[in-house]
């Protein structure tokens, strides 16, 4: 299971929650989203490897990987796209035997991963995933990953006009939900952010 992380030096968990969270992602999203949610995990174990953060990998997997699984019309509860995402990747923990504890922590860093401000002293998988996916969809902190883990990643897990299908899916998003935090963060220029992100697509 991404053995070309393993390859890479990123640590990645395998346990039953890993193992479904990968298989659910791969069986019911576009390749696009697979591909962004197997590269946010990657700049987010970087990003701790840069800021000197401890992490738990299987916590920090499962919300990568699924963290934009509320996209995917099945998973669409009709909220914001973060907290659907978060409600049905709780539901995977649970079901896969993962504690309330732990359960609860994937589910907080998805659910925040969209939000204005993070919550007072959050915990590090939070942080990470709110960096990770800033440096994925509109190149925030890309200066802090390794050039070298960059182009293998890409290599391994192209973006595959990743611009383009994130943008729609976003201003479906925003069509759909005008109150959702996505339309917040499209008043205040993500799209164009996306846009200007340093990758070519």
């Amino acid at each position: 299971m991404d053995e070309e992380l393993i390859v890479l030096g990123l640590p990645v968990p395998d346990s039953t929650l890993a193992r479904r969270a990968r298989e659910l992602i791969a069986d019911v999203a576009a390749p696009c989203l697979v591909n962004h949610s197997v590269r946010s995990y990657a700049w987010a174990v970087e990003l701790a490897r840069h800021d000197r953060l401890r992490f738990d990998p299987e916590i920090l997997y499962a919300s990568a990987i699924l963290h934009d699984i509320g996209l995917v019309p099945a998973y669409d509860l009709g909220g914001d796209y973060a907290v659907d995402g978060a409600i049905a990747t709780d539901r995977l923990a649970v079901e896969a035997g993962e504690p309330e504890p732990r359960s609860r922590a994937i589910y907080d860093a998805i659910a925040l991963h969209n939000d204005d401000t993070m919550p007072p002293d959050p915990a590090a998988e939070v942080v990470l995933l709110w960096d990770a996916t800033g440096v994925d969809v509109t190149g925030e902190r890309f200066t802090d990953v390794r050039s070298a883990i960059i182009s293998a990643v890409l290599a391994a897990y192209p973006r595959l006009d990743f611009k383009r299908e994130f943008s729609a899916r976003f201003v479906d998003q925003v069509s759909r939900k005008p109150t959702s935090q996505a339309a917040k963060m499209a008043a205040r220029g993500i799209l164009e952010e996306i846009v200007r992100a340093p990758f070519d697509s």
